[in-house]
């Protein structure tokens, strides 16, 4: 597994304009090929999906997945499977929550995933480091645990929330299924790293053709983020 680390926040606003508006997630848009599809789920609170409480669920697992709130998305769902945690907060603090242990475990999954399905990418914002190895991928009904092909952490850095100041991470993992045969569904399974941790949001996309990794690497970051600066110069010129 090819494994990425830290790149800094500025760096990746600076290079994707695409990024969701919420303060909470900063997910890039991968340039996948083929037959593509995007889920996403942002400002996780019990407004924005309702029916799931605020911190009454104890070991319950949730009743049925989430589906996204992302405009145009596809049918993928959202699901706590397990664990104390999970609870879904004020709309004050649009954050998902995890108080304590047994920790939350959930999912992210399709039944109906694209035609022709090599390659997922899973992005995760959170408090509490998921680290490389923070999801595992099983398809087709099986229990493979698959780890992701490359990981990479796209930014760190300090958020403020309802909690209180936090450390917010935003993880990308991205898996090759070329290799698995016909892919009629998938689960990709993640757990709270440690108690209070707090989950902005998720992003999952998925395409029919694999040709590598489109994470970017952090010197593409920074090329982008230095033409970024450059243009920004350029029109400040052009208006004086």
């Amino acid at each position: 597994m090819k494994v990425t680390s830290l790149l800094p926040a500025l760096l990746i606003v600076a290079a994707t304009p695409a990024l969701h508006a919420s303060y909470a997630t900063s997910f890039i848009s991968p340039a996948l090929s083929g037959v593509t599809a995007t889920d996403g789920w942002y400002d996780l609170n019990n407004v924005n999906f309702p029916g799931y409480g605020t911190h009454g669920t104890a070991l319950s697992a949730w009743p049925q997945a989430i589906g996204s709130n992302q405009a145009g998305s596809g049918d993928a769902g959202l699901n706590k499977v397990a664990g104390t945690s999970g609870y879904l907060t004020s709309a004050a603090s649009n954050v998902l929550y995890v108080p304590g242990t047994p920790l939350g475990v959930f999912t992210v999954s399709d039944a109906t995933p694209v035609a022709g399905l090599s390659t997922v990418i899973l992005q995760i914002s959170s408090t509490g480091d998921l680290g490389a190895s923070g999801a595992s991928l099983d398809f087709n009904g099986g229990d493979q645990s698959l780890a992701p092909t490359s990981a990479v952490l796209l930014s760190s850095g300090s958020v403020t929330t309802a909690f209180g100041a936090a450390e917010r991470y935003v993880w990308a993992y991205q898996w090759d299924l070329t290799t698995g045969g016909t892919v009629d569904n998938f689960a990709i399974t993640f757990a709270a790293p440690a108690q209070h941790t707090m989950i902005f949001g998720a992003r999952l996309d998925q395409a029919s053709v694999y040709s590598g990794s489109v994470i970017p690497e952090p010197s593409a970051f920074a090329g982008l983020a230095g033409l970024g600066a450059l243009g920004l110069a350029c029109s400040r010129r052009r208006r004086a």
